[in-house]
């Protein structure tokens, strides 16, 4: 099937795509120079610089699709994607912005790698020469953008190739719609230049509409498809059997920048309000960026807490310091398998302050119950149908975030029912993967 009709560029998207790069090149130096400062702290960013600029060696041979996944959730949503198109046969180039995605590929999909199956590289940065160099290395038959990672020069350019190019997972908020409208005629054109857009919800189906796009499809959230890591959650079911029954768990999940202080705050006012509780709850704090670990342990030990690292423990350090009542601070990448399925219940970062929420789907299909905060706008339908479905409780202050807590902890039913409805939850929204890959193989044929 051949690339459907795509829009065709005004001469105002043409000035304003120019003028763009114009700009990006003007800022490479400095860009340059960001990504070496930020190597001070993770070292990832100063390897492969190359590839940035659009310098790559190709290690596949066959059929190529390409899969861009910006960062770690991105590349675990498109888990069961990637796996099911290395099934069909095709080879995978898939694209990353951060070390901490790459990574996070390199560990999911560590054997197809060794297989010579699936390379990995970072997507070049937004200039014309950079995207053409790369879509001359790889020469993808079909393109496959994850959520929101919309490049103007990468899709214009990828559209001007002739391969379909896919807005997969598609998302877009109430206020990223009305920044795209701002634009207007420029903002359609470049979305128009996706082959299709493949969005997870109707609400997202309709704001995409609501740009003049007529190539949007529903075919749901691709996180509700995938699969907790089966090792880890043995591990932490193993851990569970040396900890007093009695203990409640509460895992401060993918937290950010300034949430850790509220969370830490409210987990305080629980034990000093609930004495009832305070030999038994017990609390993991697991920051979403890597280069926070050292702040996010200071920041604990500052409000008076006892904290360990979880890196450096072995399982029974670990039980020990959770029997002593320590805060366990989650500093490892790629283990929210763990953290989740040794919880009682999960408090969702991301959603405390305006952030947007993090993902908190794989916490769902473990059965954890969710506390949720206001600010789900990266998740806007599904916080919505998890609260709905009573998976999850929606809380407004750290007032209300303390007593939800103590509630969740103390209630054994309530978890119970929680847990019930979560694992519900995730599986009725389940089967994006399959969906997305029929429209795929409509265009491979």
């Amino acid at each position: 099937m051949k690339s459907a009709q795509r829009a065709s560029l005004t001469w105002s998207t043409r000035a304003i795509v120019w003028l763009y790069e114009l700009l990006w090149l003007l800022a490479l130096p400095l860009v340059l120079l960001r990504l070496y400062w930020k190597g001070r702290v993770q070292a990832g960013y100063r390897e492969n610089i190359l590839e940035r600029l659009g310098v790559y060696k190709k290690t596949l041979t066959g059929s190529v699709v390409w899969v861009h996944a910006v960062s770690v959730g991105e590349t675990r949503a498109c888990a069961p994607l990637v796996h099911a198109l290395l099934q069909d046969g095709y080879q995978v180039v898939l694209t990353h912005m951060t070390p901490t995605g790459r990574a996070t590929g390199a560990d999911i999909f560590s054997s197809e790698i060794k297989a010579g199956h699936l390379q990995q590289v970072y997507l070049p940065y937004d200039i014309s020469y950079f995207v053409g160099a790369f879509l001359k290395s790889f020469a993808p038959q079909l393109g496959l953008i994850m959520e929101t990672e919309v490049w103007p020069c990468l899709v214009i350019k990828s559209s001007q190739a002739g391969f379909p190019l896919l807005l997969v997972n598609a998302r877009l908020s109430k206020r990223s719609a009305s920044r795209v409208a701002r634009w207007g005629q420029v903002g359609s054109n470049i979305y128009g230049s996706f082959t299709q857009i493949l969005a997870q919800t109707a609400l997202d189906a309709t704001r995409y509409e609501s740009l003049g796009l007529k190539n949007v499809t529903i075919t749901g959230n691709l996180k509700f498809d995938v699969q907790s890591n089966p090792v880890q959650v043995d591990q932490a079911l193993a851990l569970r059997k040396l900890l007093n029954p009695d203990f409640r768990i509460l895992c401060a999940a993918s937290t950010r920048d300034g949430e850790e202080k509220l969370i830490l705050q409210a987990w305080k006012e629980l034990l000093s309000k609930h004495l009832e509780l305070a030999n038994e709850a017990r609390l993991l704090v697991v920051p979403r960026h890597p280069q926070r670990f050292e702040e996010v342990y200071q920041e604990i030990s500052t409000q008076g807490l006892q904290v360990s690292k979880k890196s450096q423990l072995n399982s029974e350090q670990l039980a020990q310091a959770l029997a002593e009542g320590q805060v366990i601070l989650g500093d490892t990448m790629g283990e929210m398998a763990f953290y989740y399925a040794l919880s009682d219940a999960v408090v969702m970062g991301g959603s405390i302050l305006p952030l947007g929420g993090q993902n908190f789907i794989e916490a769902c299909a473990l059965g954890r119950p969710i506390i949720l905060g206001e600010h789900t706008f990266n998740f806007q339908q599904a916080s919505h149908d998890a609260v709905e479905q009573e998976a999850a409780i929606r809380i407004s202050d750290i007032s209300e975030l303390s007593h939800v807590m103590a509630v969740l902890l103390s209630n054994h039913d309530l978890r119970e029912k929680m847990s019930a409805n979560a694992i519900d939850f995730a599986g009725q929204h389940a089967g994006a993967t399959q969906k997305i890959l029929a429209v795929i193989r409509r265009y491979m044929k």
